[in-house]
């Protein structure tokens, strides 16, 4: 094309925009356009461009802060130490891993895979949106080394250019073995990683130099979404994309078939826990992984660009007094409880009752020497502590606290001709007990009596609205705790006992900043839900509070709390785990001691001995620190009576038991018993009758046998009485129940006529 056919097109052009310029003034503006833009291209815009050769010396910058509920500092979210290994030292398949699904053309492009950015384009136009990216080996080592020109979350055009630019320049400063070394060595793979060596010993526990290419792979699948693949928490999709890499390894030539088939086949051996590399254990070690876990997922390799202000719900008095009375029990053990499999562990949480914010959390008894946090991650059987489910159903139901259970042999016939034969924990029988006692002294054949009464269905409906996750087994033994739960959610599901109906979920975090106090993120708190009547959780309490008085949480009292409190011991079979559940009006808080492979403790290891006062100590403490709550109030619906110990019926008024004293007791205004006026002998003629026996006890010399007989005989009577009684009241519960029935058939009809088809 001449000069003049040329001038004639711009000026043509020029017409029909109606360009003000002529044909010489839009040339010039055109070629300082050009000029600018390379010159902007060049300098990575207007700030420069960062210096590549600081890529083999990089190391982060300023870690995020951690600040506790009052918001001082107590920790960082520093990112483990960084080990950087040379590429030739580790074995071949390691570094073809990455390049196989990361970049398969890495050894052919000059930093950009244009044949990728074309397909990305052409599928993200197809898609409507950003579903498939194009990012090179170099590209993303230089997007994670400079995290502050290069930031990640800013999903923009002009991100895209810089990364573009600052890859070439790294192609052009260093070799591709080089790049690909530098890439292994600061990328990210979750939990704190950078680099290849710290992720193998992190997922491992081993040297990348003795990777197996199964590991290879595993890793190599972690840059895409460390937190979604990571092998510890997601080991289904840790399998699935490790068998994508290695697709793609086979597809490349990279690996022989028979490597790929044997790697496929082996299992995903990921340790539970991550070693720690720290000498030295901070404050809310275990609390601080949680953490870390949390915003791992949100924010990525992206959290540890910047030094983020990170607000939670750490209380550090709480925290301090859970470690250190936790450790003091525990080395106060050493040498007195059997050898385990490992050191005797512990664990403690403490949580807000109405809020759920968890103010203290410990995973173990040393943080530096395994990082396996026991609070969340461990699930162990319950044993005792489960029984607040079964007596606060049992109250629901129309039970009450004075009823008389039947503390006798029990034997039940299972499936397949099986027996089980529940014990006492001491052996021994009483007879008949009380609800409240029996709770009291965590007596296990009356609970048992009591669940089989109230119905298996019903007390897993009402341990699971109070925040129980796990399975609960549908079996007669589920009334003893055989269920397995995490310290946390343990915690969690006491809390409508303390809030007196309602339940709370655990809360860690409050909200992210940034450094100039922008909210990055605020996870919304989730509102407490009605998960039990306030009437029952009122008188559950009142019970549990007869537990840390008078019962197997005595240790709490011994140990110098004397706050409200109420609360259960937990001890399971052969003495495996010890458990003190307990709570304030504002606070719930459980203490777990056992070995992280079940074995006995000791002989006689319990709840109470173990575990209860270290509980005491920890909210002694607290509460040193912090206002004490005003004691439970009973709440409308519940009412208190004077009652006979004997039969635990109420007196009528002015009545008197017919042996011992009067006691007060709290039952729901719609489940009061019968009231009865016992008739008490002439003591003057009672007491010379005791005096005469005892006088002809000293003459006549009974026979034993005849002593046996008569006591045999005397039990006997009185598990008469107890039958009879309990007979009638189940004969009171099935009539109050049909007249619920009828009384609920007839609403029904009633609303049917007013509403027509409505169903």
């Amino acid at each position: 094309m001449n000069r003049e056919r040329f001038l004639a097109l711009l000026y043509r052009v020029a017409d029909r925009v109606r360009w003000p310029l002529g044909p010489y003034a839009t040339l010039g503006i055109g070629a300082a356009a050009l000029l600018v833009a390379a010159l902007l291209w060049g300098n990575c815009g207007l700030t420069g461009c960062p210096d590549v050769g600081r890529l083999a010396a990089y190391q982060p910058d300023g870690a995020p802060v951690l600040l506790d509920r009052n918001g001082k500092q107590f920790g960082n979210l520093a990112p483990f130490e960084r080990r950087v290994v040379p590429l030739d030292s580790l074995p071949d398949y390691v570094g073809k891993a990455f390049v196989a699904v990361e970049d398969k053309r890495f050894y052919d492009h000059n930093g950009v895979d244009w044949r990728r950015a074309i397909g990305a384009a052409l599928v993200n136009v197809r898609a409507r949106g950003v579903s498939q990216g194009f990012s090179t080996i170099s590209m993303q080592l230089a997007r994670n080394v400079f995290p502050k020109q290069l930031p990640g979350q800013e999903r923009t055009f002009r991100r895209k250019l810089l990364e573009i630019r600052v890859a070439k320049a790294i192609e052009h400063r260093f070799s591709k073995d080089e790049i690909l070394e530098m890439y292994l060595n600061h990328i990210y793979f979750g939990g704190g990683a950078y680099g290849i060596e710290t992720a193998s010993r992190h997922y491992f526990g081993k040297s990348a130099k003795k990777l197996l290419l199964s590991e290879a792979a595993t890793l190599a699948a972690l840059p895409k979404a460390p937190a979604h693949y990571d092998p510890r928490r997601h080991p289904d999709r840790s399998t699935t994309r490790r068998a994508i890499v290695l697709a793609q390894m086979l597809d490349q030539g990279m690996i022989t078939e028979s490597d790929a088939e044997g790697a496929r086949k082996a299992k995903l051996r990921v340790p539970a826990e991550a070693p720690s590399g720290s000498s030295e254990s901070a404050l809310g070690a275990y609390f601080i992984d949680v953490i870390r876990s949390m915003l791992d997922e949100k924010f990525g390799d992206e959290l540890y660009s910047s030094r983020l202000r990170i607000y939670t719900t750490l209380d550090a008095t709480a925290e301090r007094a859970a470690e250190e009375e936790l450790d003091r029990q525990l080395r106060s053990l050493s040498g007195r409880v059997r050898k385990g499999d490992g050191p005797l562990q512990g664990s403690v949480v403490v949580m807000e009752a109405a809020t759920g914010d968890v103010l203290a959390l410990v995973g173990g008894r040393d943080h530096r020497k395994s990082r396996y946090n026991r609070a969340v991650l461990a699930s162990r059987q319950v044993g005792s502590a489960f029984k607040p489910f079964v007596y606060a159903t049992a109250i629901q139901e129309g039970f009450y606290a004075s009823q008389i259970l039947e503390d006798t042999p029990y034997q039940l016939v299972l499936s397949r001709g099986n027996v089980w034969e529940p014990k006492n924990y001491d052996g021994s029988y009483e007879g008949g007990i009380s609800l409240r006692n029996a709770l009291v002294r965590s007596r296990n054949i009356p609970t048992v009596r009591l669940a089989s009464m109230v119905g298996y269905d019903k007390i897993e409906t009402l341990a699971h609205n109070a925040g129980v996750r796990s399975d609960i087994p549908d079996q007669p033994s589920m009334a003893l705790g055989v269920a397995s739960m995490s310290p946390l959610e343990l915690a969690t599901a006491y809390t409508p006992f303390a809030t007196l109906g309602q339940r709370a979920k655990p809360r860690f975090l409050v909200r992210v900043e940034s450094e100039d106090g922008r909210v990055l993120w605020e996870p919304p708190a989730a509102p407490a839900e009605p998960a039990l009547d306030p009437k029952v959780a009122y008188i559950a309490t009142d019970m549990l509070r007869d537990v840390v008085d008078r019962g197997t949480g005595a240790g709490v009292r011994s140990a110098g709390f004397r706050g409200p409190a109420a609360g259960k011991t937990g001890t399971t079979n052969d003495a495996t785990d010890a458990w003190f559940i307990g709570y304030t009006p504002d606070l719930v808080a459980d203490v777990w001691i056992g070995y992280d492979t079940p074995s006995p403790i000791s002989s006689a290891a319990t709840g109470g001995e173990l575990a209860a006062p270290v509980w005491g100590r920890i909210m002694r403490r607290i509460y040193a620190d912090r206002p004490a709550p005003a004691p439970w109030s009973a709440p409308a619906g519940v009412v208190e009576r004077s009652i006979d110990p004997m039969t635990g019926l109420v007196l009528e008024e002015g009545c008197l038991p017919e042996y011992g004293e009067a006691r007060g007791e709290v039952f729901l205004v719609d489940h009061i018993p019968e009231s009865s006026c016992p008739s008490r002998g002439d003591w003057f003629s009672d007491f010379f009758n005791d005096i005469g026996q005892r006088i002809e006890g000293i003459f006549s010399r009974p026979d034993p046998e005849d002593r046996v007989r008569e006591q045999q005989e005397q039990l006997r009577q009185r598990q008469t009485e107890m039958e009879r009684f309990l007979e009638k009241r189940r004969e009171q519960l099935e009539k109050r129940r049909e007249q619920l029935e009828r009384e609920k058939a007839r609403g029904n009809q009633n609303r049917g006529r007013g509403r027509g088809n409505d169903r």
